[in-house]
């Protein structure tokens, strides 16, 4: 797979420490991780990928530069974010609003789904799931990435949210297996941090209709966050003589 990146760094890009070598070796664990789920799927190729929210781009290059031909999207809240990766990575912007669901949004082969549900609550993050996964070609591959148990000690060694919201979380995140908060002062609006266990996100997946669990990997993006793969695909379908054809 090609890995030639153009390194070209908006000065708005909040993820970028010119000191620090983790902002590209995040976006190379990002495109592992899709072309993992690329090979996954039953999909002979990659042709469109949506990436979700792109920010400036620290996993917009990678993908570019791993499916140069494929058609890609980008979209955050975050409209300039949108438009630069648009410009510089060859793609389409789509300005997002707080309500995923008010977003009209492509069908692709692939969306990677990277740091979103890790600051919102259940409710949402379920809602949104089966948003994304509605917007999948068949055979389509949904990758997005979780808070889960390695954040609690992450948030040891760097705070996510104030204490007394992180206890909150936390006592929720025990006792049903999601955990949230906002962030103080409405930062980011509706936004804030959340914890999630793997059988709260693989029973919110079962819920989606269509699709199946094609995999969960905890601490699988960049030794940090948990990622779950979702394939559109009918956990339903009886086997056929057409699976031995699709092998």
């Amino acid at each position: 797979m090609q890995t030639d990146i153009e390194r070209k760094i908006h000065p708005d890009d909040g993820m970028w420490q010119p000191e620090q070598s983790w902002y590209f070796a995040v976006g190379r664990s990002a495109l592992r991780l899709v072309d993992l789920a690329a090979r996954t799927s039953w999909l002979p190729r990659i042709g469109s990928i949506l990436d979700l929210p792109c920010g400036h781009g620290r996993i917009s290059r990678h993908l570019r530069a791993g499916f140069p031909d494929a058609d890609l999207y980008f979209c955050d809240i975050n409209h300039a974010g949108a438009d630069f990766c648009a410009e510089t990575f060859a793609g389409t912007a789509i300005h997002s609003k707080p309500e995923l669901t008010e977003v009209a949004l492509p069908k692709v082969d692939l969306i990677w789904v990277g740091s979103l549900f890790t600051h919102v609550d259940l409710d949402r993050t379920r809602r949104w799931l089966r948003y994304l996964s509605e917007h999948l070609n068949p055979d389509g591959m949904l990758v997005a990435t979780f808070h889960g148990e390695w954040s609690l000690r992450m948030h040891e060694m760097y705070q996510m949210i104030d204490p007394p919201s992180w206890e909150r979380i936390v006592a929720d995140y025990r006792a049903v297996g999601y955990g949230y908060a906002p962030y103080q002062g409405g930062a980011m609006g509706d936004y804030g941090a959340s914890l999630s266990r793997p059988e709260t996100i693989i029973a919110a997946v079962r819920d989606i209709p269509g699709v199946r669990l094609a995999g969960y990997m905890e601490r699988g993006w960049a030794d940090n966050q948990d990622v779950a793969m979702i394939a559109r695909e009918d956990r339903e379908t009886p086997w056929t003589p057409e699976f031995r054809s699709r092998k």
